[in-house]
């Protein structure tokens, strides 16, 4: 009887909760509903349902507060913290995962589709399973296949096809600046990037330059964009006639960080004649033109 009434007072003063989960690294959090008696820690493994059925995910965050966007009366309850059997069922399906990799891999060679499997995983109970792929098959490939593999695996199938970004944050690996991808590491949503970014900061065009490893612009790029916007409005437009110490002369390019402007005399004449000089952008003055 003390044991119910325990019970029963921990329930009844344990206050709700707004819970991230992901479900791969890095991946996007996803809101769920806690209270305060499960006393979960970032990193902690917990048992939730989704539209797939009962999946494990690793707990991001767990906050009282809850943003005005949440809608708190439509939030799935998280189950429970995750169980030993609990990941036992997990593992398993991390293996069985992986033979549904290969038995995917092997259809779509079979039937020529347009498509290459990227990650496959399964729900905690196995009656669902989720693949992502990227190509461009078409739909009556798609409905073929997922009967082909529903038939194999003994279970429900789901095929969604994803972009190359997502692609290079589930493949994983590191960039050109010698880091592991931001895509894998943290980054849970991909904002756009222009190429407008890349001349506002005076990166060079090359193709080598601005793509990363998934053949789209670096997501970097728009990282420091707004501090080159904010820094550039201080100096000269490139084009513009600036007077200096060594005379009148044209802006041919600019160095932003350092607050330096690149300066050809004499503005006008042959190239062979020009001379390219720095200075301190506080070291010249914009000569307006006539009206």
């Amino acid at each position: 009887m003390t044991q119910q009434n325990t019970e029963h007072d921990t329930s009844a003063h344990a206050t709700p909760r707004l819970v991230g989960v992901r479900f791969q690294d890095a991946g996007k959090p996803y809101h769920f509903l806690g209270s305060s008696a499960m006393a979960l820690t970032v990193g902690d493994w917990v048992v939730v349902e989704t539209i797939y059925g009962e999946q494990a995910g690793r707990v991001a965050y767990a906050t009282g507060k809850f943003p005005d966007y949440v809608q708190r009366d439509k939030l799935k309850a998280i189950l429970r913290p995750a169980t030993g059997l609990d990941m036992a069922h997990y593992e398993l399906m991390q293996k069985r995962a992986a033979r549904l990799l290969e038995v995917a891999t092997e259809e779509i060679e079979e039937q020529n589709i347009d498509a290459k499997i990227v990650s496959t995983e399964f729900t905690l109970d196995g009656r669902s399973a989720i693949i992502l792929c990227t190509g461009s098959p078409n739909k009556h490939d798609l409905a073929n296949l997922r009967r082909r593999l529903a038939s194999r695996m003994s279970c429900r199938v789901e095929i969604r096809t994803i972009g190359p970004r997502d692609q290079a944050k589930i493949l994983g690996g590191y960039g050109v600046c010698g880091e592991q991808r931001c895509c894998e590491r943290f980054l849970t949503e991909f904002q756009a990037v222009s190429i407008r970014m890349a001349k506002d900061q005076a990166i060079s065009m090359a193709p080598t330059d601005i793509t990363g490893m998934c053949g789209r612009l670096r997501c970097c790029l728009a990282y420091e964009h707004e501090v080159y916007q904010e820094a550039s409005k201080a100096l000269p437009r490139i084009k513009a006639r600036v007077e200096t110490e060594k005379g009148l002369g044209r802006v041919i390019d600019l160095d932003i960080l350092k607050a330096e402007v690149i300066v050809e005399i004499p503005p006008h004449g042959p190239r062979r004649d020009r001379e390219r000089f720095r200075f301190p952008a506080d070291e010249v003055e914009v000569v307006k033109r006539k009206t």
